[in-house]
């Protein structure tokens, strides 16, 4: 027995939700560059608005790659990056519990980072751009 639809549309799938999830979260912290700069360098990421940009524009442009499936391997490479921190940071430094029950806790993060390595290494897959072009980092 064979299912229906093509698995080969499972990048797309994929890389529509995780894209959304990247643009919402990054363009905020690009409109309050000095409110998450200011969060950052409380972290110990200083200067934190070079980092606040540097993290939003990661999220905000990344999450619009891959979304569009344009050089989805590199945006998820540097969003891994990203979520790695992430999670290491909420895990061992401020010790928040893998659920937190009405609140998040580190199983989000590690989900999204989980998502992520599965378009690192599947690529954009069927209606993108770098399929389109036929560009192998995509």
């Amino acid at each position: 027995m064979t299912f229906p639809i093509d698995p080969l549309w499972a990048p797309v799938a994929l890389r529509i939700v995780l894209g959304a999830t990247f643009i919402v979260h990054g363009l905020p912290k690009l409109k309050s560059l000095k409110g998450t700069g200011d969060f950052l360098a409380g972290i110990g990421f200083k200067p934190g608005i070079f980092w606040a940009f540097i993290l939003g524009a990661t999220e905000f442009v990344g999450g619009i790659a891959i979304l569009l499936g344009i050089g989805s391997r590199i945006a998820s490479g540097l969003l891994i990056i990203s979520m790695l921190i992430a999670t290491l940071l909420k895990k061992f430094k401020w010790k928040v519990p893998f659920t937190k029950g009405n609140e998040a806790g580190w199983e989000w993060d590690l989900v999204l980072l989980g998502a992520l390595i599965a378009v690192f290494i599947l690529g954009s897959g069927n209606w993108s751009i770098d399929q389109m072009m036929g560009w192998i980092w995509g």
